[in-house]
């Protein structure tokens, strides 16, 4: 009998957090034609987790039920305490309209449908109602990943109190009595103390199916601003925040009743600028508006104006290249005879309040965020224009020297994430990852690690590889989860990952890699999936597939075997291995992926870097019964191994562990 085996601990407090929260999600039923949901895996097994924190508390967890998704589904993710801060007493602003109302909803039927525009601080006030009703634990954030909308996808969710964003559109409609269903639903949980706020806006929640639902639904108003503003300058240590506010040249500024999430930033501006003139913090909060009274008429400087925007400290020639380009794409009727009669590039960037700095371009560095500012106006003012100018930024990304590249990317993602447009990272996908797929994964790990547009992002990672995706998509998606995302938010990134490697080729580096650097940050989770999917039957490619990718790697090897081989010793460790080369032996594709391991870990047996004896008891077990095929790549040709050898060891107990060598030797020529 093996030994058993001490689980790695985690090396990170964060990773345990996330496990500690973790809650299970199970995929809904099909229904009518929609794609029919995979089963549920699960883990068997208990995991201790030891953390180095304060006081070096030692903290112990049940890992169980991976539960992860091939189409449609909600997955719940636990609202920490931090998360609700803004809830407390001494910060919550209360909306002008529609607590009440919304209140009074919630506790009658269970659900209740709030209606705002993104930062008008619906979400402070939906988590708020939640606290109120349920205090402020077991709470969820609902993250769908669903092609269309369906009730079918809350089923089985912990009892709790959920926070659903549908601000943004699902790619089809929901069905006409979906309104209805989900009224149905939240009535049936209320029974069980279960409670559930949606935040959407009018644009979103529009058609029959809304209509069914018209009685949960309560219109929000934003938070008074100016008492927002002295709440949060409080929180952040500022003086006499009221007799700031209380300056006249702020009135303007109350009059126009800003929406929340405009009243935190200027918070935050006066916070990090007490001192500053008021004018000036009063022109940043306003997006440098003084700057557009004199903003260019002509199209050619607008273009070089927006391009430098993008390009914001890049060279002088990739400002221009982008202009011209624009300037192309939109039909230049110019003649070569007056384009080189024209404005020279000093006076091109002069036009565009664009200042050069030897190679460099940058807009006026003495108003912060003015770039931004620059691009929002575009967005603001042009909104039929969005996808001509995503496609030309993001195509030139792809042709820039790569520091100016990363300098146009970091601008689409912080316009894409305010503005909550999914077309931009749709672009970054289809045309920026072609060519360079580490800026659009840094891009697209910043967008799915975002606080604002995160859960929207994370859904998207795993929407796009629903049915067919490309081994190019496979790979992105791969990456992001191997990288920042990973890092910080393993659970989610783990069930991506499973995902990706169900659709991937076993030979795809990028998945390999992924796993190898989610495997290197979290260790302990991984290995406990890997082994859920292997045992459990329901997910043998994903197991695989994460196997392999570890097993070729020396540092993924140390991960499986523990260091020297160790965990070999283990049954569990010992079953996992034995069924993954033989399943991997019987792939066409994953063959040679799995005749280097065992080459590799051959030499490392015969180096003593693993323990011999319990390699060759596990390659007996992999090759014995009807694999001596197998066996024979790693064979001398034409005769049989030495006596004594470790291949000779291994072909004796992979087929006569119990007889002498002669009799070995008969067999083997009737084997063939």
């Amino acid at each position: 009998m093996r030994a058993d085996n001490d689980t790695a601990p985690s090396q990170e407090a964060d990773a345990l957090a996330e496990m500690l929260e973790a809650t299970p999600a199970i995929s809904p039923e099909p229904i009518d034609n929609e794609p029919s949901a995979p089963q549920q895996a699960e883990v068997a097994s208990e995991v201790t987790v030891t953390v180095g924190g304060e006081g070096n508390t030692t903290f112990a967890a049940r890992l169980q039920n991976f539960h992860y998704y091939s189409t449609d589904h909600v997955e719940p993710v636990a609202i920490s305490s931090k998360g609700v801060a803004a809830c407390a007493d001494e910060r919550f602003v209360p909306p002008t309209t529609g607590l009440r109302d919304a209140a009074a909803k919630l506790a009658e039927l269970g659900i209740v449908v709030l209606l705002a525009p993104a930062g008008s601080g619906r979400r402070t006030t939906a988590l708020r109602l939640l606290c109120d009703t349920r205090g402020p634990s077991d709470l969820y954030d609902l993250e769908a990943a669903w092609q269309r909308p369906n009730v079918k996808c809350l089923q089985n969710l912990p009892d709790g109190g959920f926070l659903l964003d549908l601000s943004e559109p699902a790619d089809k409609p929901a069905k006409r009595g979906f309104g209805t269903e989900l009224l149905q639903w939240a009535a049936q949980r209320k029974q069980q103390g279960s409670r559930i706020v949606i935040i959407t806006t009018h644009n979103t929640w529009s058609g029959p199916w809304a209509d069914e639902a018209r009685d949960a639904v309560v219109e929000l108003g934003s938070p008074d601003a100016k008492t927002l503003v002295e709440r949060e300058l409080a929180v952040r240590g500022v003086a006499e925040g009221s007799k700031i506010l209380d300056n006249p040249i702020y009135k303007p500024i109350w009059d126009s009743a800003p929406r929340a999430e405009d009243a935190c930033r200027l918070a935050k501006m006066i916070a990090s600028s007490a001192t500053a003139d008021p004018r000036h913090i009063i022109d940043q909060y306003q997006g440098w508006k003084s700057f557009f009274d004199t903003f260019p008429q002509k199209l050619h400087a607008r273009i070089v104006l927006w391009s430098g925007a993008l390009c914001n400290g890049g060279r002088r020639e990739s400002v221009l290249r982008m202009s011209d380009a624009l300037i192309g794409e939109l039909g230049d009727d110019r003649t070569p005879r007056e384009i080189l009669g024209g404005d020279i590039s000093s006076k091109r960037f002069a036009s565009a309040f664009i200042k050069e700095n030897g190679d460099r371009v940058e807009l006026d560095p003495g108003k912060q965020g003015l770039s931004s500012s620059v691009l929002r106006h575009f967005w603001q003012e042009f909104p039929t224009q969005h996808k001509r100018f995503v496609g030309w930024a993001t195509s030139q990304a792809a042709e820039l020297p790569a520091d100016d590249a990363a300098l146009v990317v970091d601008a689409l993602v912080d316009l894409g994430i305010h503005y909550r447009a999914g077309e931009v990272f749709k672009q970054l996908r289809d045309t920026l990852a072609p060519k360079r797929r580490a800026l659009a994964v840094r891009a697209l790990s910043t967008a799915a690690l975002d606080e604002r547009f995160g859960s929207y992002m994370r859904s998207r990672l795993y929407t796009w590889l629903y049915g067919s995706p490309t081994q190019d998509v496979i790979d992105l998606v791969a990456e992001v989860c191997g990288g920042s995302f990973g890092a910080k938010m393993p659970g989610p990134a783990l069930a991506r990952l499973r995902l990706a490697g169900e659709r991937s080729v076993f030979a795809s580096e990028a998945v390999s890699t992924a796993w190898v650097c989610l495997a290197t940050a979290h260790p302990q989770l991984v290995r406990a999936a890997i082994e859920s999917w292997l045992a459990d039957g329901r997910y043998p490619r994903a197991g695989l597939v994460a196997f392999m990718a570890l097993a070729a790697t020396s540092a993924g090897s140390a991960l499986l075997l523990g260091e020297d081989g160790h965990e070999l010793r283990s049954d569990e460790t010992h079953a996992m291995v034995v069924t993954s080369l033989r399943r991997a032996l019987a792939e066409p594709d994953a063959m040679p992926i799995a005749d280097s391991i065992i080459r590799t870990w051959a030499a490392q047996a015969e180096q003593r870097t693993l323990p011999g004896d319990v390699l060759i008891d596990l390659l007996g077990a992999v090759f014995t019964g009807d694999r001596y095929q197998d066996l024979k790549r790693f064979l001398p040709e034409e005769r049989l191994p030495d006596p004594g050898t470790f291949w000779h060891a291994v072909l004796s107990r992979a087929f006569y562990p119990l007889a002498n060598e002669a009799s070995v030797h008969d067999t083997l020529v009737r084997a063939g």
